[in-house]
């Protein structure tokens, strides 16, 4: 069962990544299974949900989702498949809009229609989400409602620094480092 707090019996997630549709294409050309990349959905047949742009809605069984971006290969995959061959194939997240049960054989419909997309690009969510907030927020806050992981945190200063049109004051950073003696 597919509903606006998530996948029934599934730890709750970010908004954006409610559910992770994986093509049965993508399992085949990669010899892999569905539980190496953490797909809740498998797709057989149909359009190819790796080419539908962000903020289309699908329907599947009595469910609509939202394909939010791709998800990114990271190192949890990497002694299956090479990340780098995977890019743009890895899964779509989709953000779940009306709730309803999904049962094996389900057709997957692409509607006309769109929301929003949401930037696949790191650097390019970041400075989306920031021209839709006002004032500062902290880096670990971003973090967060961008949907990635933690250790982003790390890289953000970087992905800020080699971006001139992100203000970097927009992002508070808290220091980790102790106070030293004088």
């Amino acid at each position: 069962m597919l509903s606006p707090e998530g996948i029934e019996t599934q730890r709750p997630c970010h908004l954006w990544r409610q559910v992770l549709f994986v093509p049965q294409a993508t399992l085949d050309e990669f010899s892999i299974s569905a539980t190496v990349l953490r797909a809740n959905v498998v797709i057989n047949g149909g359009a190819n949900i790796h080419s539908l742009a962000s903020g289309t809605i699908i329907t599947i069984g009595a469910a609509r989702v939202r394909l939010t971006y791709h998800c990114e290969p990271c190192k949890k995959i990497k002694d299956f498949v090479s990340t780098k061959a995977i890019v743009h194939k890895r899964g779509y997240f989709g953000q779940i809009i009306t709730a309803g049960a999904l049962a094996l054989g389900d057709r997957v419909e692409v509607t006309a229609e769109r929301l929003e997309p949401i930037p696949y690009p790191i650097a390019d969510r970041v400075r989306w989400y920031l021209d839709q907030i006002t004032g500062p927020i902290s880096a670990k806050q971003l973090v967060s409602e961008l949907g990635l992981s933690s250790s982003y945190c790390r890289t953000l200063p970087n992905i800020i620094r080699n971006r001139p049109d992100i203000d970097p004051n927009r992002i508070t950073y808290l220091s980790t480092k102790k106070s030293r003696p004088k």
